[in-house]
Formats: structure tokens, sequence, C-alpha cells
């Protein structure tokens, strides 16, 4: 089969490869698929954030705490505002992530 002046191997599931010039590459990638990649990678990220918001909290705490000689009042407060930062963000994004798949923009 020819597309566009290439040859095209038709493989299952409506999936093809084109052998051009530069090599093989998939074509006709089902959106399905790709949607649910963007999904897996939203969702993974979403199990670093509110660590990456504590340990940001703790780290500026701690400077802050050795600068100021108030060891570790600072270092456990911004460690919990991180915390809760984190928690805010995580909410926000699965809010946006609802509102998208309820088609609602």
């Amino acid at each position: 089969m020819l597309v566009t002046g290439k040859a095209v191997a038709a493989l299952p599931h409506s999936k093809a490869w084109t052998f051009g010039p530069r090599g093989g590459h998939m074509v006709g990638r089902p959106k399905k698929q790709a949607n649910l990649w963007a999904q897996v990678g939203l969702y993974t990220s979403l199990g670093f954030i509110l660590p990456a918001g504590a340990v940001v909290g703790i780290a500026v705490g701690w400077l802050l705490d050795r600068w100021l000689g108030t060891s570790p009042v600072l270092t456990v407060l911004l460690g919990f505002l991180g915390a809760a930062a984190g928690l805010i963000e995580i909410l926000r994004i699965l809010g946006r992530a609802e509102k998208d798949a309820n088609g609602n923009h």
C-alpha cells in the first residue's frame, strides 16, 4: 500500500509503520492510547508534588534557621507550609483534570 509516496506496512489494530528515507515510524496512532499515556504522566507526577513541597519548605526553613539562629522553628513551620502548598497544588491539578474529563473548560 502507498500513502503519499511512502510504503506503508499494515499492522493489526489500525496501526501502520511508514518506511521512508529516514527509516520507519508509526502513523495512525490511536488517540485513545496517546490520551492514556498523558493521563499516566499526569497522575505519576502527582506523587512527587507533595514531597517536593515539603522538602523545599524544610530546606528553606533550615537555611533561615541557621541564619537567624531559631533552630528548628522555621524548619518545622516551613516544612508543614510546603506540604500544605503541595497538597493544594495536587487538588488544583485534580480539579482541572476532572473539568477536562467532563468537557468543561
